[in-house]
């Protein structure tokens, strides 16, 4: 808005409320546009400086009369008689930085849209089920999507045109042919946007017919996936490159249940990636994909879910290979993440900027000069044996740090020095733009990762950035009823929370609960419980089964209300939710404790039933398109398969099993065994036999899967009466190469059994059998099975 003598008494009253806003914020936001006065303040203002999201933001003061989505702008598009120009974007997008600068904050492409068109920008990240909406109809009416998105729509809001990028003089050509056929076909134009209306909503809106999951679906996809695999380069061939999340995933369930395939899929893909220059190799953590087949050059933005993704995979590759590389990848990503993107008051912000300096890409690359001024002569040299930086560069002149091969365990120190000298350096420069709002759905997954590896690791610090994350979202999203609200920023919280926000911080909750000691669970499954209680009143769909990705309050029109549970560049909400569920009624026996103790009034849920229900609901859907629902097929597998990882729960809750570490190693008759320390918490009055002839029930069985290694010998510290009770620490000697040996219990710990001098453990990745039957006084449940990676 910039008045005029002709301005109204109307406008001229908004002028003074923008201007207002404008000093009330002054200097919390940058003004991202070439027009400023000589006192500093914007010689444009629109309504965009009322908002809080720094993508709106960052266009508050161009010439175009932006609307932010809401019903305030399609209600001046019906009075108007306009049509609607809706721009979709995000804050750390690059190309959506180029458009503001050449079409958005120029008067020429101004001067049509004010004219012509009612104006919206929306941040995605605000309306992520606003804008699959509209990058489906984009995709239908032209094959491909992305952002800054750029859509032409009725004032009801339907979309008669769709696309992504335009430079300014042929988006200034669009625009005037829209006015043209805004005033002469007006009628085609209505029946265009019909059309895509009505596909948007079959796409997302109708279902798939229910049928029951495909025989040998899992393994047909899993070997749909290896077809396309770049063996040279990793990860799936061609180029753009994305780290496509969903699938290493669900290759990692397909390696879990002994694909070697599918582990060398992702063993390839995960080495790739941290080599590349999607890899930060001075800070650590991921950019959001590379632009070329080689991993090398990236959009340098940097999400808060890639870290989240990729920490999981790094995590769950690092538990199957024992690879020092994947391990060193995931401790450096998981740091930066704390270091860098975590607030103060504990939660994350939600992602990076390519751009510094009106430049992409130049807070992260590096001449050799700059290198030399930074390094004394040894380390320059050693890092350009590493790293092979050149003169003429790999980016516009400069370098992308990048690995050739992993370096050598025994480097590790050596570079991680010299490392913490160029972070150093390289924090004196301008720093991208950082956007501070916390997303509960990216937040809440980064919470997930960090207790779980938190957990497996023994890393205190993941732990605490875990639950302190959990607890300001509790805190200051979640109120008295477990309703979630989708955003913090500046001390506010804004927007109606979407399916992902409900499952993801039930997740994260669900997590942190599994990392505490059986008798501490209840607590965090209670509050898992209130905030799932709320998302079924929330999202389930009762009359046709389902969940919906949005609320039903939105601003707003609707174009549909999605029902999609395919991956996007997140995990599908739908498949989060329904784990969430299945994790439920795995641990129904605790929750069952914490209303023994008065802890939960809240109504029982049967949480398989509504699994049930959920997954047949979108069987259609799997059935039909298996590959772009990798997250929904890992969850079938994963209910399907007996209970493993690093730690289980068995029978409700009523047992758990965990891996506590490797506590020492013997070597004998040139093998090295390996000794490992599990718990069993058994809740209270029940117990496991663990000797055949003092009981009737079937005793503790413990076995190795793979071929060449056996049980040597297990010690209880505690088996009076031959029974196990409460908490016991059980230590294994597993012995490689050795025929089966006797398994009667010893009271012998196994520091004692150790050698005095140990070798270092073999390092290979082994699983433990699990055969457990739960007995009370009065009943003995039927067998369990499961298995612990150690």
């Amino acid at each position: 808005m910039n008045p005029t003598t002709n301005s109204t008494p109307e406008q001229l009253a908004l002028e003074r409320a923008l201007r207002a806003a404008e000093d009330a914020k002054h200097g919390s936001y940058d003004k991202r546009t070439e027009h400023i006065d000589s006192e500093g303040r914007g010689v444009f203002i629109n309504r965009l400086i009322r908002e809080d999201s720094p993508y709106l933001l960052q266009h508050a003061h161009n010439p175009v009369n932006w609307y932010a989505w809401g019903d305030e702008a399609f209600a001046t598009a019906r009075e108007q008689d306009k049509p609607i120009f809706l721009s979709i974007g995000y804050s750390t997008c690059h190309w959506c930085h180029v458009m503001e600068v050449e079409s958005f904050d120029n008067p020429d492409v101004a001067a049509v849209l004010n004219e012509h068109f009612i104006s919206i920008k929306m941040d995605r990240e605000q309306y992520p089920d606003v804008d699959e909406a509209y990058m489906t109809g984009v995709q239908i009416m032209t094959g491909h999507g992305g952002w800054p998105m750029s859509n032409l729509l009725l004032p009801s809001g339907e979309p008669f045109f769709g696309a992504t990028y335009f430079p300014a003089q042929q988006f200034i050509a669009i625009l005037n042919q829209v006015v043209v056929a805004w005033r002469d076909k007006r009628e085609e134009l209505e029946t265009s946007a019909q059309q895509v209306q009505k596909a948007i909503e079959k796409i997302l809106g109708d279902r798939e017919q229910v049928s029951a999951l495909d025989a040998g679906l899992f393994e047909s996809t899993v070997d749909m996936l290896l077809q396309r695999e770049d063996k040279e380069r990793g990860g799936l061939a061609g180029a753009p490159k994305f780290p496509q999340e969903p699938l290493l995933l669900l290759l990692l369930e397909a390696a879990r249940e002994g694909s070697t395939g599918a582990l060398g899929f992702v063993d390839r893909a995960l080495e790739a990636m941290a080599r590349g220059g999607i890899y930060d190799q001075v800070a650590g953590g991921f950019a959001r994909y590379s632009v070329d087949e080689e991993w090398l050059v990236p959009h340098f933005e940097k999400m808060l879910y890639n870290q989240s993704q990729l920490g999981a995979a790094y995590l769950e590759a690092y538990q199957l290979t024992r690879k020092p590389f994947f391990l060193r990848v995931l401790t450096q990503t998981l740091d930066y993440v704390l270091r860098d993107m975590q607030r103060p008051e504990g939660g994350f912000y939600s992602a990076t900027d390519a751009d510094s300096e009106g430049e992409e890409g130049v807070f992260f690359t590096w001449s050799l000069d700059e290198l030399k001024a930074a390094l004394n002569a040894e380390d320059y040299a050693f890092v350009c044996e590493v790293y092979g930086p050149t003169l003429l560069g790999n980016f516009e002149g400069s370098n992308i740090l990048f690995l050739e091969r992993p370096p050598r365990e025994n480097d590790y120190a050596r570079l991680d020095r010299i490392l913490a000298e160029l972070y150093s350096q390289r924090e004196q420069r301008i720093h991208p733009l950082r956007d501070d709002k916390l997303i509960v759905a990216w937040s809440g997954a980064m919470a997930s990762t960090l207790a779980r590896a938190g957990y497996a690791l023994n890393n205190a610090n993941w732990l605490d950035a875990a639950h302190r994350a959990v607890q300001i979202m509790l805190a200051q999203n979640v109120g008295s009823d477990g309703s979630v609200r989708r955003i913090a920023l500046n001390g506010t919280v804004s927007i109606n929370g979407q399916l992902e926000d409900y499952a993801n911080l039930a997740e994260a909750l669900i997590a942190l609960a599994d990392t505490q000691p059986r008798d501490a669970m209840p607590a965090l499954l209670t509050t898992a419980r209130k905030v799932v209680s709320k998302m079924l009143e929330a999202f389930w769909d009762e009359a046709s089964q389902g969940f919906f990705l949005g609320p039903a309050e939105q601003i707003g029109p609707r174009l549909t209300r999605s029902k999609s549970a395919s991956d996007g560049a997140t995990l599908s909400p739908v498949a989060t939710a329904l784990r969430c569920l299945h994790l439920l009624a795995e641990r129904h026996e605790i929750a069952a404790d914490a209303q023994t103790n008065h802890e939960d009034t809240d109504p029982a849920i049967d949480y398989g039933d509504f699994l049930r229900r959920g997954l047949l609901a979108v069987s259609g859907q799997l059935n039909e398109h298996p590959l772009s629902h990798a997250s929904l097929l890992r969850l079938h597998a994963e209910i399907e398969q007996p209970p493993r990882g690093r730690q289980v729960l068995l029978d409700g809750g009523r047992a758990k099993l965990a891996v506590l570490g490797e506590v020492g190693a013997q070597s004998v008759e040139s093998r090295v065994s390996r000794v490992v320390e599990i718990e069993l918490q058994l809740a209270q009055g029940w117990h496991v036999s663990i000797d055949p002839a003092a009981s009737a029930s079937l005793p503790l069985a413990i076995s190795v899967q793979e071929a060449g290694w056996a049980v040597e010998s297990i010690a209880y510290p505690d088996a009076s009466g031959g029974q196990l009770q409460g908490a016991q620490r059980i230590h294994l000697v597993l012995r490689p190469d050795a025929p089966e040996l006797s398994q009667e219990p010893t009271t012998e710990s196994s520091t004692e059994r150790a050698a005095e001098d140990p070798r270092e453990p073999i390092d290979q990745t082994l699983r433990l059998e699990f055969g457990v039957q739960l007995c009370s006084e009065s009943e003995c449940l039927l067998l369990c099975s499961c298995s612990l990676l150690v």
